[in-house]
């Protein structure tokens, strides 16, 4: 008896040591995907099996990387093997229930590894799903050694202003691929500019750009060809060198990287900015169309708190530095205070849409919540004083959203007297709001920012009114750095005031004297437009019978000008057909589309430029009216009254 029960103990040995063990409640930190979910963890002798359900739409699709990749809890990767009910590197095609499940096996793992992380790849968009788990039992995070202070002198050595410069090369270029710049956008955060860059590709792959900056910048460039759309992004310090591999797979390694108190490594081998939010699209809308504005920003907040606790994961799985570290949380604390402006926003913009269609509303009323300082606790958790914000594209949309919310005075066209006591008060609810005794660097550069809007706008006609509101606003700039982003702009305002310009020398300006000698002698109207864009193609209708009623004009013609490949040629050729037939319609390639949006400094499309009679800019240049008598009394003869003696 004795001898049969070893026996089979013995014989059920192998079968323990191949059943393992694993996750069967698996949870995560923070995922980059709202399509995919681990739903079970085995650990075998042989194999990792991760199993995954996937919800999208039917007929689309998913891809998992053959280059996947668990990170265990000791930094090893363990390397993806084969898939079942997938195929590793090829298109899984979502059934059509809108719902699927497949394995992906990797290296076996440690049977009693307590957490990992899913990582597919560092190509844009790839799936990460970082801190998974038992559920149940936490993954406890030490606390760093150290933690970055941004003292008055790191700000000052911040905010030092020089030239940014990058070199790079792009692995596996080839002109044939349909492209042959790429695009940049250049931002200032403190002023509110952003202006469009064209980076040139020489057929070896090699690339190199740069240009005027005022602190660290993180950017992006951007890759459009026949089959290709890719956004690449950089990290850059004035007066130093970057220089950049883009890799096939569509990760970016570093040849050389800023040093000093800014330098970054490791969090632009993994950066932290596609893990940072625990609202997913589906959950904001939700809770957007369900919670008052105080609930909203309440629950954002204690999201915000899970997402901090996953920035401290990614900083201290990846060696983050302590300046990376910093950055990470601000950006997590920034972004989450977005999601309450732009509920704002929406809120908004739907109170308009519903006065817009008839319904009749007390506009006060429903605006109230967002005037009311105390449903604004949120902006004290916010790193309004952190100029390391600064570096970031998203602060500019931050400070967009704070310069124009309800809960700040705002003034119009008024006295300088007046706009000095309107910009006190708006200090002075900054102050409020954030929690201090002096207002925070975000709410004097919504002072910055207005001064920059109120020159560009107003200036000509009324300079010695901005005259007065620059000194006045220039007293409470009391950082030496804004004031010379003040003096910078105000210069160039002044410099802005004639009626109209010659082309700049780049490289778009030959392409468009090609395209416009031929109407010197008249007012032509350029439309820069695209197939993608509805708002262009809306213009391009409404405008129909307005154009027809003006062929043949002899003081104004028309222009049409979009980039190739936006569309199928039919869906292209119809439109054209039906809406722009006998007009002048001109199809450049990207990269020529890419050096006009350099020429007039335009990020977007819809955008219009005319040119006089001599091929000069018109600063107020003309649109569209409703109809033809219209826009020759609001545009045509407007322009021919102050431009020709």
């Amino acid at each position: 008896m004795v001898w049969l029960c070893l026996s089979l103990w013995c014989c059920a040995l192998p079968a323990m040591a191949r059943r393992g063990g694993g996750f069967s409640q698996p949870e995560w930190l923070g995922s980059t995907t709202e399509t995919v979910r681990i739903t079970k963890v085995e650990f075998t002798d042989t194999a990792t099996v991760v199993s995954f359900h996937e919800r999208y739409k039917p007929g689309w699709w998913i891809q998992i990387s053959k280059e996947a990749v668990l990170r265990g809890e000791d930094g090893r990767e363990y390397r993806a093997l084969r898939g079942e009910g997938i195929t590793l590197g090829a298109h899984y095609v979502t059934p059509e229930s809108g719902e699927g499940q497949f394995k992906v096996l990797f290296e076996p793992m440690p049977r009693k590894t307590r957490f990992f992380d899913f990582i597919e790849g560092r190509a844009e968009g790839a799936i990460r799903i970082m801190g998974v788990h038992q559920a149940g039992r936490d993954i406890r995070v030490p606390e760093p050694d150290s933690l970055f202070c941004m003292t008055e002198e790191l700000t000052q050595q911040f905010l030092q202003d020089g030239t940014i410069t990058v070199e790079g090369r792009i692995e596996g270029y080839a002109p044939s691929q349909g492209y042959a710049t790429m695009q940049c956008t250049r931002f200032n955060p403190m002023t509110g500019e952003t202006l469009p860059l064209t980076v040139y590709i020489r057929e070896d792959g090699r690339f190199e750009f740069s240009y005027p900056a005022y602190h660290p910048e993180q950017g992006l460039l951007l890759i459009e060809g026949k089959d290709v759309r890719r956004m690449v992004p950089y990290y850059a310090v004035p007066g130093q060198e970057s220089r950049l591999v883009l890799r096939a797979d569509g990760g970016v390694d570093y040849e050389a990287a800023p040093e000093g108190p800014f330098a970054r490594r490791r969090s632009l081998e993994f950066d932290f900015a596609s893990l940072c939010y625990a609202y997913s699209h589906e959950e904001y809308v939700a809770d957007r169309d369900s919670l008052d504005f105080k609930a909203f920003a309440d629950r954002t907040m204690r999201k915000m708190d899970k997402a901090l606790r996953l920035a401290d994961y990614v900083a201290w799985r990846f060696g983050y530095t302590p300046w990376e570290r910093h950055l990470a949380e601000c950006y997590t604390r920034m972004m989450h205070g977005m999601e309450v402006f732009n509920y704002e926003m929406d809120k908004k913009g739907e109170v308009t849409q519903r006065l817009i269609g008839g319904e009749k509303l007390d506009w006060e009323k429903e605006m109230a919540p967002f005037a009311e300082k105390e449903n604004y606790g949120f902006m004290r958790r916010m790193p309004v004083r952190a100029a390391s914000c600064l570096m970031f594209w998203d602060s500019h949309i931050f400070l967009n959203r704070y310069e124009y919310s309800p809960v700040l005075p705002s003034c119009g066209l008024l006295s300088a007297e007046q706009v000095l006591q309107a910009d006190s008060a708006l200090l002075a609810v900054d102050c409020e709001l954030t929690g201090s005794d002096r207002p925070s660097l975000f709410g004097r550069l919504v002072l910055l920012r207005a001064l920059y809007n109120d020159l560009k706008r107003n200036y000509c006609e009324l300079p010695e009114r901005m005259d007065s509101v620059f000194q006045g606003r220039y007293a409470l700039l009391d950082r030496e750095e804004f004031r010379a982003q003040a003096d910078r702009i105000y210069t160039a305002a002044r410099n802005r005031c004639s009626a109209t310009y010659p082309l700049p020398d780049m490289a778009g300006t030959a392409l468009l004297r090609r395209l416009t000698d031929k109407y010197r002698g008249k007012y032509l109207l350029i439309d820069f437009w695209g197939m993608s864009c509805g708002p262009c193609r809306a213009g391009i209708q409404n405008s129909l019978e307005m154009r027809r009623a003006l062929r043949n004009h002899p003081d104004v013609d028309f222009l049409f000008i979009n980039a190739e490949g936006e569309s199928s040629e039919a869906a292209y050729r119809q439109f054209v057909e039906q809406y722009l037939e006998g007009e002048d319609v001109q199809q450049v390639t990207r990269d020529e589309f890419n050096s006009l949006m350099e020429l007039f400094a335009f990020l977007g499309i819809p955008h219009y430029e005319t040119l006089d009679r001599n091929g000069y800019v018109v600063r107020d240049g003309m649109h569209y009216e409703k109809d033809a008598d219209i826009f020759r009394a609001n545009q045509l003869n407007r322009l021919k009254e102050a431009l020709e003696p």
